[in-house]
């Protein structure tokens, strides 16, 4: 019987180790994204938000969002100065408040402009320019123009909001 050398040893190894390699670093297709199918879904998510809250649909609403600690709404407008909501429990209680505090529904009809949509594999960001007409709701209305941005997750194959930011800047139409 032949005896194997340390040499022969080695290449057998290093053989099976290139297999190894090439095996588990074998490259994949990247996840095809269809653009258009997920800009749609994602500009309907948003618009779906926005009017479940105006019109005071909780359930609605509340199935837009990412329930978790590390969402945030961060806005401000002239009579309101500067919001911070930090998580979904707050952000949560705030909203039910809000409606009930203000249960008549104060349907929008905004414009949006300026369209900005970046979308990855499961999450996307969206800026835009929201033009909002002034029903007399003191706390809810967002009248004229508002810099708004989203930033959006895949949480089951569907889109959900985990960032809402906005700028009132006002009567700009």
């Amino acid at each position: 019987m032949k005896k194997i050398t340390s040499i022969q040893t080695i290449i057998i190894l290093l053989f099976i180790a290139s297999i190894y390699v090439a095996a588990i670093s074998k490259e994949t297709a990247p996840v095809a994204i269809d653009y258009d199918k997920e800009q749609t879904q994602i500009l309907q998510l948003i618009d779906t938000e926005s009017k479940a809250f105006w019109d005071k649909d909780y359930d609605k609403w509340a199935a837009c969002w990412v329930h978790a600690p590390y969402i945030r709404t961060m806005g401000w407008w002239k009579d309101g100065g500067v919001t911070v909501v930090k998580g979904w429990d707050e952000r949560d209680s705030r909203t039910k408040g809000y409606m009930k505090d203000f249960p008549k529904p104060n349907p929008q009809n905004v414009r949006r402009e300026n369209i900005n949509v970046r979308i990855f594999k499961d999450a996307a960001w969206v800026t835009f320019d929201q033009y909002g007409t002034d029903t007399g709701e003191p706390l809810l209305d967002m009248p004229g123009l508002s810099r708004e941005t989203r930033f959006l997750e895949k949480h089951n194959g569907q889109w959900k909001i985990a960032y809402a930011g906005w700028l009132l800047e006002g009567k700009k139409q």
